[in-house]
């Protein structure tokens, strides 16, 4: 499937956690594409919705934020109804402090992205010195550039990936406020999934807010035995009478069950749309 593509989109580079799962993703399917990194999550499913050769890889979950809504909300209004979700993947979380030099107690400066000073107050504000320079870039890979304009008493905050990619060292691990944290990555593309016996699908349904309207839904999975995995909910277009109601449960839209669970839903919903059936890699 992911060979009859030739571009990858990540979101930010010089060893951005896109990039991670972009590494992971070109390994467990033996894959080499084109990489263009962008700058933001809605310029990604732009791209790929504009371009059908394209496949990208984004955040859609954290263990500490919940749902990204940015993606899912521009995944399910894509000009291309095609575009699914074809894969999952789960990266931990690892912000470190990385440098020139190999001795974390000489550091008198540190370069990094708002973003990643905010996960990681608490460390610096206990571990770094007082009298720290703080110098603001506006993303990882910005950091990484900026450090060759200053002394070797200067850091970054970045991954095992931009250390590698830069050649810095990693002075100090998992330095983020949220321990145990992951991001959840998805690859979306127009393409179509077969099958695997150990599938995830995900659907929106759009529903009139009125008593009983979300209970009626899970009544049907729970008619069918089907799990579900993750549900949320969002107002459309700032109108509380109407919600968006996403749905992660397990199987594929092709198992002859959720085909007939799809059905079941479809009159208790003014309109559905099924965003992916995938398995993990």
């Amino acid at each position: 499937m992911f060979e009859d593509f030739n571009e990858v989109v990540c979101l930010g580079m010089g060893g951005s956690y896109s990039e991670m799962a972009k590494d992971k993703l070109f390994k467990a399917y033996d894959l080499f594409l084109y990489q263009l990194s962008l700058n933001s999550i809605t310029d990604c499913i732009d791209y790929v919705d504009e371009n059908s050769n394209a496949i990208a890889i984004l955040p859609v979950e954290t263990t500490a934020k919940g749902i990204i809504r940015e993606t899912i909300d521009n995944l399910i209004t894509t000009k291309n109804q095609n575009i699914q979700i074809l894969a999952e993947t789960i990266i931990p979380v690892n912000d470190c402090i990385l440098s020139k030099t190999t001795e974390f107690y000489s550091i008198s400066g540190l370069i990094s992205n708002p973003n990643a000073l905010a996960k990681c107050k608490t460390f610096i504000k206990d571990e770094m010195p007082r009298q720290l320079n703080v110098v603001i870039a506006e993303s990882m890979d910005e950091s990484a550039r900026l450090l060759n304009n200053y002394n070797l008493t200067y850091s970054i905050i970045g991954t095992h990936k931009t250390a590698e990619i830069y050649n810095l060292n990693v002075l100090k691990e998992h330095i983020e406020d949220f321990k145990n944290n992951n991001r959840r990555f998805i690859v979306i593309g127009d393409a179509q999934t077969h099958p695997t016996g150990k599938d995830k699908t995900s659907i929106v349904l759009f529903l009139d807010d009125k008593q009983g309207a979300l209970l009626d839904i899970v009544q049907v999975f729970v008619k069918y035995h089907i799990n579900i995995t993750q549900i949320n909910s969002k107002m459309v277009n700032n109108n509380a009478e109407e919600q968006a109601v996403f749905i992660d449960f397990d199987g594929h839209k092709e198992d002859e069950i959720i085909r007939n669970l799809l059905d079941e839903l479809s009159p208790h919903a003014k309109g559905i749309r099924t965003i992916g059936s995938y398995t993990s890699f």
